[in-house]
């Protein structure tokens, strides 16, 4: 934390302002506070304070307490440390208080005075910037940046959730949303907020489709619903056709209209009306062996095998290889493999450095909270050099591949409509956002 001279810093207010009185205090949110008011809020006086008036004017005329997350802390948190700005509450109304995440300043101006817990946040949607917003909105604003759980470095600064286990479940397709547990619902996960997603407005005669362009926010099922074939009938193999696909036309089909699948609850009627049409990208790449920023620039690409589609419009698919290795958050304390370090190294085997390689293993694939360490999963890419080769995360860690007719993990993806937005919940595994 940076250290301020208040003596200092007041003279130089001072010269500026002989013939003002101005009854405000600007506080540095570097400020060393402890709380307790009558004894509940006291201040560690003259430090890391900076007064901006000539008249008297007193320390104890503002009494602070700082809480983050809830939780009473001695010192102001730093701008680097992630959290939020939630806002403020004094005893006395008569105050105005103006927070810049920019500078990350609080400023204060009081007409007499006051006593005031300023109020800190790891949790966005806590946050009074994410009020009466949407999810998708939320997910992408600029403040959040700061938050230890987002990041923002795909090539189209998407909103990720990252780390081992980021606090982003929420309670999706319920039996009954104004009442959701354990009975009524389903624990799934916000993988992020993505940038003009096409979903489809209408489909004509012709064949032609009209799309339009929104920022949504894309969720996976928390657990599996089984181990399935991705396709069985296209072939010995099975084809990697996605647009054919069994696993395909079965997610869409029974399971979206409500009929069980495997071990999963078909999608309720009240659910079905959540879930975007959207145009889902099926590029193709030749090998696994390469970096997450690279699958995510071949999913969106035009390869393919044999004229394979390379879209396909539909409600519910599969994780990505990039969403995988893009929610990994590294461990800091090491060079090589913070999130820098494992997105700049490969996500499969078979290279010098990749993500099965002991750190990396260790630290990229074991902080992406999307690895099952039990289980090898299904994504939606395939191979553009094989008909019935299909990209998967394996339970050790990296990414690979096995034929179409496979048994593996199923999680269901899909994007939730615009408008969603959170009404509570804390996004922990105990207490997931509730949607509205």
């Amino acid at each position: 934390m940076r250290t301020f001279n208040p003596e200092k810093e007041l003279n130089k207010i001072q010269k500026g302002n002989k013939n003002k009185i101005i009854l405000g205090i600007c506080l540095l949110l570097l400020i060393i506070a402890i709380g307790s008011s009558y004894a509940l809020y006291q201040i560690k006086y003259n430090k890391r304070i900076i007064y901006t008036t000539v008249d008297k004017f007193y320390s104890k005329d503002i009494q602070l307490a700082v809480y983050v997350d809830n939780k009473k802390q001695e010192d102001f948190p730093s701008k680097e440390e992630g959290y939020l700005y939630e806002g403020i509450e004094c005893e006395n109304e008569d105050i105005t208080a103006n927070f810049n995440s920019e500078t990350w300043e609080l400023e204060l101006k009081l007409n007499k005075p006051n006593r005031c817990n300023v109020k800190f946040t790891s949790n966005p949607f806590k946050a009074a910037i994410c009020k009466d917003t949407e999810i998708s909105e939320c997910l992408l604003k600029k403040e959040l940046k700061y938050n230890k759980e987002l990041a923002y470095d795909d090539s189209d600064q998407n909103g990720r959730y990252i780390g081992a286990n980021p606090n982003n479940y929420i309670w999706f397709n319920c039996d009954d949303y104004s009442n959701p547990t354990e009975e009524t619902c389903e624990r799934w996960r916000i993988i992020g907020s993505f940038k003009n997603m096409e979903k489809v407005v209408s489909d004509s005669e012709d064949g032609e489709t009209t799309y339009e362009k929104q920022n949504l926010v894309k969720i996976i099922r928390a657990n599996s619903i089984g181990n399935m074939a991705w396709d069985i009938t296209g072939g010995e193999y099975g084809s990697n056709d996605w647009t054919g696909a069994d696993l395909q036309e079965s997610l869409n089909g029974i399971y979206y209209n409500g009929e069980n699948l495997g071990d999963g609850k078909g999608i309720t009627a009240t659910t079905k009306d959540m879930i975007e049409n959207i145009k889902w990208n099926l590029g193709r790449l030749g090998s696994y062996r390469t970096l997450a920023s690279r699958y995510y620039e071949l999913e969106r690409g035009t390869s393919t095998y044999n004229s394979q589609p390379t879209i396909w419009n539909g409600y519910i698919g599969l994780m990505y290889p990039s969403d995988y290795g893009y929610a990994t958050s590294g461990l800091v304390s090491s060079n090589t493999t913070d999130r820098e370090g494992c997105l700049a190294v490969s996500l499969g085997e078979g290279v010098e450095e990749n993500w099965m390689i002991g750190e990396y293993k260790t630290n990229c694939a074991k902080n992406s909270w999307l690895l099952d360490s039990v289980n090898h999963q299904w994504t939606l890419m395939s191979y553009n050099n094989s008909p019935s080769v299909v990209f998967t995360v394996a339970n050790f860690g990296t990414t690979a591949n096995d034929v179409a007719c496979s048994t593996l993990s199923v999680r269901p993806t899909l994007y939730i409509t615009h408008d969603t937005k959170i009404t509570s919940g804390d996004g922990s595994y105990d207490n997931p956002y509730v949607l509205a």
